[in-house]
């Protein structure tokens, strides 16, 4: 039986236009399309059922006493029976979609959108299909209400087999790369969306979500416990924050007010958490009992949770998330991403050798451990040997993150001769330096792949964090196993995820090209873009070289004046930190009466003095390419340097080889890759319908060899060549206010 449903303030609304209703008369609560109202005559309490649409009605009796909510579900098994019962609304998902989008969030001033409507269809039909949807869908289009609808009606709708029924999953995983997008997700957009369908009685409870995040956000009782005795002494102010938290119900670490020295010492650690002698009591282990219940429809995690999920699915082990019936990946084109850094290994040089020094070789003078140091001292003269081969002759490049092997074959060799002398140190540790074999145990798997089919490469070679990394050569393979073995639903969605409408690249690098259960759509923005943007193609700058003295100069003076053409109120994206660093120093140089703020690596106040700054110029690389907001006039002028290509790089290298000729990698890996990366930051500029803006490209590459492929790829706009003419569209869309 349904779950009772007391918002009845909509449906008395509604049954008041079209019954005539006792003024004493009040909703006690609804269910589908019908609401049972209680009428007090001063004597006894008169029940009836009405179907608020049609205005069918039902005397179901009286009582002397008024009926309470244990007694509710006597009543609507009555209202059930009634010819009148659920005939307004459509028992088709499709029809159901339709109806919730048409009428039901219509009445709450929500904009239909056929794309939008078509869109969650398209979900519904995938999930019920237990196929692969991949959707792109840009900005505007309210893509994350028509998958979570779809989600809904699909969990309304879905009928498992008799086999099923007893062991089937109730819950629903979206995936994310945003913390801001999850929490909008379980904060914001549920909490409405089962509001409105509770008053129209198309769900009978709360649709709800909960966050789903790694262990080490959250308290640890053994650890805290710990902590808060050895402060009792020393830092009274300290110890009574502490003691309150052990006082309270707070499990999650993001909603206390400690430093992080503290929370460090307080969090949950992976390994020992999995051996705690407090399962029953800890109040981590509560929580998550709690979270993996049929409470919550929606289980919301990143990409990185949920491949650590079906990894541990895949080996066997104890998952981290309760079964679930279908997935959504949202920011879908980032999941290649995400895996890959998970699948990735690396050997950090000083990591390692502060992990050999920290042998004492003082503490034992036994014949075991004299053979030990003596390993000991051979690993630690070979790292240092494997890194000067890896890296010589090497040097830095501000654009490059990941550079080739230097001397491939020798290195092979050292590697194989480290991870024998690495099985010597294992076999030797004693039992309670445990900490230090875990190292060394990881130290050994990380070499199994780089000696296995593997993609090497040196990061950060001049610096303290040099590293070699490497990645299995067969990653898209990797990926199909984990996250496309089983035929069941999942949805992808992304604003970048096609080229065009195509979807192959995405598809070859998730391993699913050849899968033969995949539905596409495809939807262009809803936004204006050519009367509420211009396109300004740059046709005199050199060839971009971010090397050329000269070309830095040019490309100087030519966003000078494209500042002072839009008043400021501009964001400039690089593909390079150094030749950014350049460009401010020349910019801050020059005579320009806007306010200049430059977005370094970890330094995230410049976006904050952006924003108030009003009409400033914010120069950034890396993440702003996209995931960053800028609604409004704060952004009316997006400049982009250079076209995003990828950077040349061991990987790149080795996804070249798969292709007969360099045109045709150009073709199906370069240019898609670039137009994504392209679409990202192009998104930074027009985010709601009134949103007005110029965007300029600098590339020549842009107007002469990939002029065809960008314009089909964006959106469809007026293009200039002169300056003047971002003048006259600035003067033309901004209010005076702008100008001040």
């Amino acid at each position: 039986m349904c779950h009772v449903n007391m918002h009845t303030d909509y449906a008395m609304k509604k049954l008041a236009e079209i019954a005539k209703l006792d003024k004493r008369e009040r909703g006690l609560f609804i269910s589908r399309d019908c609401i049972i109202t209680e009428t007090y005559t001063g004597k006894t309490y008169k029940y009836k059922a009405y179907n608020y649409i049609t205005g069918d009605s039902k005397y179901l009796g009286y009582k002397k006493r008024a009926i309470n909510s244990d007694n509710y579900m006597e009543l609507l098994s009555k209202v059930a029976e009634q010819s009148f019962y659920n005939i307004a609304y459509p028992t088709d998902g499709e029809e159901l979609i339709d109806y919730i989008f048409a009428t039901v969030f219509k009445t709450y001033g929500f904009k239909l959108r056929k794309e939008q409507l078509d869109l969650s269809k398209h979900i519904y039909r995938a999930m019920t299909n237990n196929r692969i949807s991949l959707s792109d869908v840009a900005v505007g289009l309210g893509k994350t209400h028509a998958y979570l609808v779809a989600s809904i009606v699909y969990h309304i709708t879905f009928e498992p087999s008799w086999k099923d029924k007893l062991t089937v999953s109730k819950t629903i995983v979206i995936s994310t790369s945003s913390k801001r997008l999850q929490q909008e997700i379980v904060r914001d957009y549920l909490p409405l969306i089962s509001k409105m369908l509770l008053e129209h009685g198309i769900i009978d409870k709360e649709v709800k979500g909960v966050i789903r995040k790694g262990k080490e956000n959250y308290i640890c009782d053994i650890r805290l416990n710990n902590y808060i005795r050895s402060l009792k002494n020393k830092n009274p102010k300290e110890y009574q924050m502490l003691l309150d938290i052990m006082n309270s119900n707070i499990v999650d670490l993001s909603n206390v007010s400690i430093r992080n020295y503290d929370i460090e010492r307080i969090k949950v650690i992976p390994k020992h958490c999995s051996s705690c002698p407090r399962d029953k009591t800890c109040r981590y282990r509560r929580m998550l009992r709690s979270l993996n219940t049929d409470a919550y429809l929606f289980q919301v995690t990143n990409h990185h949770y949920l491949i650590a999920d079906a990894k541990k699915r895949l080996e066997g082990h104890k998952p981290l998330l309760c079964d679930y019936k279908a997935v959504i990946y949202d920011e879908a084109h980032k999941i290649s991403d995400a895996f890959t850094s998970m699948v990735a290994v690396e050997i950090v040089k000083e990591n390692v050798l502060e992990l050999l020094r920290r042998m004492d070789s003082k503490e034992s003078r036994s014949v075991g451990y004299k053979r030990l140091c003596k390993y000991i001292e051979e690993t630690y003269r070979l790292i240092k040997d494997i890194f000067i081969i890896a890296t010589a002759d090497r040097d830095s490049d501000d654009e490059v993150k990941k550079y080739p092997i230097a001397n491939p074959l020798i290195l092979s060799r050292k590697l194989y001769e480290l991870k024998e002398l690495v099985k010597q140190v294992i076999i030797r540790i004693e039992d309670r330096k445990r900490n230090i074999q875990i190292a060394f145990e990881k130290l050994g798997d990380s070499l199994e792949i780089m000696l296995g089919d593997a993609i090497l490469w040196i990061e950060n070679p001049e610096s303290d964090k040099t590293a070699l990394c490497a990645i299995p050569r067969n990653t898209d393979e990797i990926i199909s196993n984990t996250l496309f073995r089983t035929k069941s639903p999942r949805a992808m969605t992304s604003g970048t995820m096609a080229v065009n409408g195509d979807f192959n690249y995405i598809k070859r690098t998730l391993g699913i090209e050849n899968n033969p259960h995949i539905d596409e759509i495809y939807k262009e923005s809803p936004f204006d873009y050519y009367n509420n943007t211009i396109l300004y193609q740059e046709s005199e700058l050199p060839y971009p070289n971010n090397k050329d003295k000269e070309y830095i100069n040019q490309l100087a003076n030519k966003i000078e004046k494209l500042i002072k053409a839009s008043n400021g109120h501009a964001l400039i994206l690089f593909t390079s930190y150094k030749v950014m660093r350049k460009i401010y120093g020349l910019l801050i140089s020059k005579d320009i009466s806007y306010p200049i703020f430059q977005l370094s690596k970890g330094n995230g106040l410049a976006i904050k003095k952006y924003r108030k700054s009003k009409n400033g110029v914010l120069l950034g690389c890396g993440p702003i390419w996209e995931g960053f907001n800028f609604t409004g006039d704060i952004l009316s002028h997006l400049i982009i340097v250079k076209l995003p290509f990828l950077v040349p790089d061991p990987i790149t290298e080795n996804l070249k080889k798969q292709f007969e000729t360099e045109d045709e990698f150009r073709r199906e890996i370069l240019i898609p890759k670039m137009l994504t990366k392209l679409k990202q930051g192009y998104g930074r500029a027009i985010r709601n319908e009134t949103d007005t803006a110029v965007i300029s490209i600098l590339d020549i590459r842009a107007n002469e060899r990939y002029r065809e492929v960008i314009r089909q790829a964006l959106p469809n706009c007026k293009v200039k060549y002169n300056i003047e003419d971002i003048k006259r569209f600035i003067q033309e869309k901004k209010s005076p206010e702008y100008f001040l």
